[in-house]
């Protein structure tokens, strides 16, 4: 197995985690598993933010944006650009001490596109990742339409515009303060953008692991003044690791919820999260790596025609409802548990 997954990444199993040897294949499963199921909250808050900052902007545009970027649909190509003519200034543009003949140079030796304009050699992060997006839809043989490019957008983008360059506390040209309480309206009161950035950095952190494939249960101290993790100092155990986790979890459905309540609501009314908080637990690991361990523990009769008829269904990988007095109070599958409560 080391041929396709290294040694150091098995490792941690038994270094941090602390499974016996045996169990480490186990272990790296169960991590998948807790992987997976921690996905639809992601995908929520991601999507959750992106139409927030999207509608926040066309609906309630910043005063100060006026004749300075555009506030409609077309904000997602505008905007970064605006942003990158203010904070690179003339670093923006190729300058020649020495103009070739055959250069089109301005009053100031600054490079000419073909259309008269100064080259851009230099442009934000935000602007290449529109560009590079814009570049993409093209090459799909479709018009990169402002719907299109945004829908593309990653997160790391959508993070990217909380950070304090989009933020203005006199001109009212950017995104923050002035769209705090648009996109944020159930933020508590005295939040700032700072925070929430701070809470986004940390989710996105987390996202990162998960989308590279590593450990997503292992954490690691806090450097003390900071919000960086200190790679030199794990958190070693099940219990603290999980601790953390879930800690994390919350974390991002409280963001969903300050942006909007009603989304947070429909998340938790269908127990999205129902099967990553069973994982994320001591027994969740022991129903991999050591099921006779789990704490609840119930003995059937193989005879039984119930359970015969649920264990004939599990193999077939078919999920099974169980009903009492005509209502479904579970669902369950090999992959998947949904409680359904009630006060029967």
């Amino acid at each position: 197995m080391q041929e396709f997954i290294s040694k150091e990444r098995l490792g941690i199993y038994e270094s941090i985690l602390k499974v016996k040897p045996s169990q480490v294949q186990a272990a790296y499963q169960w991590n998948k598993a807790l992987s997976g199921a921690l996905v639809p909250a992601m995908q929520c808050l991601e999507v959750t933010l992106r139409n927030a900052i999207d509608n926040g902007i066309r609906i309630h545009p910043p005063k100060g944006a006026k004749l300075k970027w555009l506030t409609d649909a077309n904000w997602i190509t505008s905007l970064p650009e605006y942003l990158g003519k203010k904070y690179l200034g003339n670093k923006r543009y190729q300058k020649v001490l020495n103009p070739k003949k055959n250069q089109n140079v301005d009053a100031n030796n600054y490079l000419l596109d073909n259309n008269g304009n100064r080259l851009v050699v230099k442009k934000t992060f935000e602007e290449q990742k529109v560009e590079k997006t814009i570049k993409t839809i093209i090459k799909n043989g479709k018009i990169a339409t402002p719907d299109r490019i945004i829908s593309m957008m990653d997160f790391g983008f959508w993070t990217n515009l909380l950070d304090e360059k989009f933020e203005d506390n006199n001109a009212e040209i950017f995104l923050w303060p002035n769209l705090l309480s648009v996109i944020f309206p159930s933020a508590p009161k005295g939040t700032t953008r700072d925070d929430i950035s701070n809470k986004f950095y940390r989710v996105r952190e987390l996202r990162n692991r998960l989308s590279h494939h590593e450990a997503i249960w292992k954490f690691h101290h806090i450097k003390p003044g900071t919000n960086d993790f200190d790679y030199s100092c794990p958190v070693y155990g099940i219990n603290a690791n999980c601790s953390l986790l879930l800690k994390s979890y919350e974390e991002v459905l409280e963001l969903i919820g300050w942006m909007s309540q009603d989304r947070l609501a429909t998340f938790e009314k269908f127990n999205s999260g129902s099967r990553f908080k069973a994982l994320c637990s001591v027994d969740g690991l022991n129903s991999f790596i050591a099921p006779e361990k789990i704490a609840n523990q119930l003995t059937v009769s193989m005879g039984g025609k119930g359970v015969k008829k649920i264990i004939n269904i599990l193999n077939k990988n078919q999920f099974i409802g169980l009903t009492l007095k005509g209502k479904t109070i579970a669902i369950f599958g090999n992959d998947a548990i949904n409680q359904f409560y009630s006060n029967e």
